[in-house]
């Protein structure tokens, strides 16, 4: 049985070559508020361009360009967070890690208020990845597929001890704001019945196409 894959009814998602795919560095929009959270996706090394209660977005470029014990403090949390979030998931193998981030793909990370990117510790709270992906969609009208490459969700999710606070609203509506998407115009690879439940909560998104 292949995995789901779905795309908002109704809508025809922008291609990858959109500009607005291409992501600035940071991005800061009004924030939940704030406690400090420890998890286990924290490393005591600090990490430049992480943002004490807030998010940053990555490339793989952006990554694999820090100074290497900085590079080995974030392949650390971001594999790490991507083992949790396969768990969660009940998936059999984690679909996000370091070495499996793509070229034109995005990688946006929520941090503690506790994290200092001086200094450390870098203490991670959520992730969020996005890109491009190739996908056949059921046509809602008229029968047959149609194939087409939609900027893509590919992997969302929130320590255990930060939901319920807003972490997951601030990843998911940065990521909108900075690339000017909108939820329906977007495709789910796989989603959990969380992400599901989060859409329909946050967003009203109750209709997919297959």
């Amino acid at each position: 049985r292949h995995p789901r894959r779905l795309s908002a009814a109704g809508r025809s998602p922008p291609r990858a070559s959109d500009p607005a795919c291409i992501p600035p560095a940071v991005h800061r929009i009004p924030r939940p508020r704030c406690l400090v959270v420890l998890t286990s996706m924290q490393h005591p090394r600090g990490i430049r361009g992480l943002v004490p209660g807030g998010v940053s977005v990555w490339t793989r470029e952006q990554i694999v360009r820090l100074p290497p014990e900085e590079y080995r403090a974030m392949s650390a949390l971001i594999d790490e967070a991507g083992v949790r979030s396969a768990r969660a998931q009940g998936l059999p193998a984690p679909i996000t890690s370091t070495d499996r981030m793509l070229e034109d793909q995005r990688l946006y990370l929520a941090c503690s208020d506790a994290t200092r990117p001086n200094n450390g510790p870098s203490i991670l709270l959520g992730i969020l990845k996005v890109g491009p992906k190739r996908l056949f969609i059921a046509k809602t009208t008229g029968g047959g597929i149609e194939e087409m490459e939609p900027c893509c969700v590919l992997d969302f999710y929130v320590h255990e001890t930060a939901q319920r606070g807003g972490w997951g609203s601030l990843l998911f509506n940065t990521f909108l704001e900075s690339e000017s998407r909108h939820p329906a115009r977007l495709a789910y690879d796989r989603p959990s019945p969380k992400l599901i439940a989060f859409l329909a909560k946050h967003h009203n998104l109750r209709s997919y196409a297959r």
